[in-house]
């Protein structure tokens, strides 16, 4: 993975604390639970979830398409992957490349929505969410200690 690419991630995996980077209105009007519970957490106005909503909304439109099209390229590496005959990195660089370029348009526009979405905070709703986000870390730090590292040594 590019240095470039890791950074935006990164910077973008930061921003997921305010629990919007993957912003995905639901079909019949609600939330897909997929980060954005904190924001219940945080007292937003009706304002500020009519606003977030019309946010995420108009960035799962943009999003839609371009994620159709990485499907569309994962199943093109499975049907390479397991065709009869030899796979080279080679025969599947071209696709590496698409996927990436892909998903630094999808780590774009989720930035751009996590900030679209972050001005719409009061200082007291950040000042929670940087709480909220202390206590998650703490709860995942417990569990790492319980569980251990994923994929380390035992």
């Amino acid at each position: 993975m590019k240095f470039k690419h890791l950074a935006l991630v990164a910077a973008t995996a930061g921003l997921l604390t305010l629990g919007v980077a993957r912003a995905q209105p639901a079909e019949h009007g609600g939330w897909h639970h997929d980060g954005l519970e904190i924001l219940h957490g945080l007292d937003l106005t009706d304002a500020q979830k009519a606003e977030a909503h019309k946010i995420a909304k108009a960035n799962w439109a943009q999003m839609k398409p371009i994620m159709e099209q990485m499907h569309g390229i994962h199943e093109q590496m499975v049907t390479k992957l397991t065709s009869p005959g030899a796979v080279t990195e080679a025969d599947l660089a071209p696709l590496v490349q698409q996927e990436e370029t892909l998903r630094s348009q999808i780590d774009t526009s989720r930035l751009s929505t996590v900030l679209q979405i972050r001005g719409l905070l009061t200082p007291a709703q950040l000042q929670k969410a940087a709480s909220v986000h202390q206590q998650l870390e703490a709860l995942h730090e417990q569990e790492r200690a319980v569980v251990g590292e994923p994929g380390g040594a035992e």
